[in-house]
């Protein structure tokens, strides 16, 4: 199955954002009838995390890399600050990875690229065909009422 990036620019510095994009606790808000039981504190590399969507589809991941921005963009470098979060997928259904990277772009805007890349196990895998599209839309609309979230802080 194909991988599935969806990406957004948001009004927040890249730490701040980077933090409450990979608090995933905080998913629940973002992704409809998805529960998630994850630590409650800033993520550590080894953390398992499941999330449960619709009572039924359970994703078991695993915290393999998380690496915070280290600032917003220096308008005098080329370099952004860029954090990084990738999550193994353990199963029983979804195989794969999920990777969520913040690069800043300025003192006060970071741009979110999520991918998905994900296969089912057997028997679903015929599956595979609906699931890349529901991904890319669950990814859209997350990452679009994190961007309404902050601008409604804002204003």
């Amino acid at each position: 199955m194909p991988a599935t990036v969806t990406s957004r620019v948001i009004g927040l510095d890249a730490v701040a954002l980077f933090d409450r994009v990979t608090a995933l606790a905080n998913h629940e808000r973002l992704i409809p009838l998805t529960r998630v039981h994850a630590p409650h504190r800033r993520p550590r590399v080894g953390d398992r995390v499941v999330a449960t969507s619709a009572g039924v589809l359970r994703d078991v991941m695993l915290l393999t890399q998380y690496e915070r921005p280290d600032g917003v963009a220096d308008p005098r470098s080329a370099v952004a600050g860029v954090g990084r979060a990738v999550y193994r997928k353990l199963g029983p259904v979804l195989l794969g990875r999920a990777e969520i990277v913040v690069t800043a772009l300025g003192p006060a805007t970071a741009r979110v690229d999520w991918t998905e890349d994900v296969r089912l196990v057997d028997p679903w895998r015929p599956a595979e065909a609906i699931v890349c599209p529901l991904l890319a839309v669950m990814t859209a609309r997350a990452l679009r009422l994190l961007a309404e979230a902050t601008d409604g802080e804002r204003g």
